[in-house]
């Protein structure tokens, strides 16, 4: 394959590029001006200077010759009003589909979110169908949402043949999002656990996802969704645990609660207050999800294309606490 790539430069991008030049495949991989694209030069992709925001017609010529795409360039969680982040994550995703249509491309895979469902009530999959409502607030979740529809409008109009796949939060190497957040609670003296903290978490690696990416490029399924929000069962306590383990601080865990979380929340979210490293991701959603176990089994990319996630969770966040360790 060779694979035109949008989002290289982040965790999930860098991870898939990893993945894919590891198996012999060719990567070229869009890129900002101005961004660290060391990593990618080291594994030998091909860097095409560009931006999601650039036209159809310009994006093209960066695709020409290659087979299949992987559209993961996004704004997530990274502030911004809704004018911004639909920029990005919706026009944008209109610009790199049509441009891969225009070039030829044969398969192309759009990274959305879990978000998208919003709020859960017990288990949810694929045929879940994208109807409850979005707080104004959750920009990624909406514009994550209607980047879906915009995806489907184009293959249907264009004939391009598009797999979305719903990934949960992500960590790993190159996370610059939810390692540094976590990173500064195992700073603490004390790290709070959100209940007893053994209920499964909604967090994935990124290198698990990425083989799962690869999988549906293989397959060129079109018309076709799969959830990516559990490769394997992952605590609270786990988490810390093993990533504070990487980090070389282990932490002293104290659980609180669940109705202190949530009265804590609930007066915090009052007051206007968001996520820490990720002001506007909703607190109250946090918090469900941390009392709750992980709601998302992705029982059909295992059953179907055969998902086995290659890495351990222990391992992975070992790694990821030392990559971040050399940082800071």
């Amino acid at each position: 394959m060779r694979v035109y790539l949008t989002g290289g430069t982040g965790l999930l991008g860098s991870h898939l590029a990893a993945e894919l030049r590891a198996e012999g495949h060719d990567v070229v991989a869009l890129h900002r001006e101005g961004a660290d694209t060391s990593f990618l030069v080291g594994l030998g992709c091909e860097l095409v200077p560009g931006d999601v925001g650039d036209g159809p017609e310009r994006l093209s010529i960066g695709m020409q010759s290659c087979t299949h795409l992987v559209h993961g360039a996004a704004l997530v969680y990274t502030g911004g009003d809704w004018s911004q982040v639909r920029a990005v994550n919706v026009l944008g995703t209109d610009n790199v589909l049509r441009a891969a249509s225009a070039a030829g491309v044969r398969h192309a895979v759009h990274v959305s979110s879990v978000a998208v469902y919003g709020t859960v009530e017990g288990y949810v999959d694929e045929s879940v169908p994208l109807e409850s409502d979005l707080p104004a607030s959750d920009l990624y979740a909406r514009s994550k949402r209607e980047a879906e529809q915009v995806a489907r409008r184009v293959e249907r109009e264009l004939g391009l043949p598009v797999t979305v796949v719903r990934p949960s939060a992500v960590y790993g190497e190159r996370d610059r999002l939810m390692v540094p957040a976590l990173a500064r609670i195992l700073r603490s003296p004390l790290v709070p656990l959100f209940g007893s903290g053994d209920n499964t978490l909604p967090v994935v690696y990124a290198g698990n996802v990425a083989r799962a990416m690869i999988l549906a490029l293989e397959a060129q399924r079109g018309e076709e969704t799969f959830d990516l929000g559990l490769d394997a069962p992952l605590t609270q306590r786990e988490l810390f645990q093993w990533l504070g383990r990487g980090l070389g601080r282990p932490p002293r865990l104290m659980p609180l609660h669940r109705s202190v979380v949530q009265g804590t929340v609930g007066l915090l979210t009052r007051l206007g207050v968001g996520t820490p490293g990720a002001a506007h991701l909703p607190l109250e959603r946090v918090a469900r999800l941390a009392l709750g176990e992980n709601p998302y089994p992705s029982r059909r990319i295992r059953d179907e294309l055969g998902w086995s996630p290659p890495y351990a969770h222990a391992e992975a966040l070992e790694r990821t606490g030392r990559w971040y360790a050399t940082l800071t």
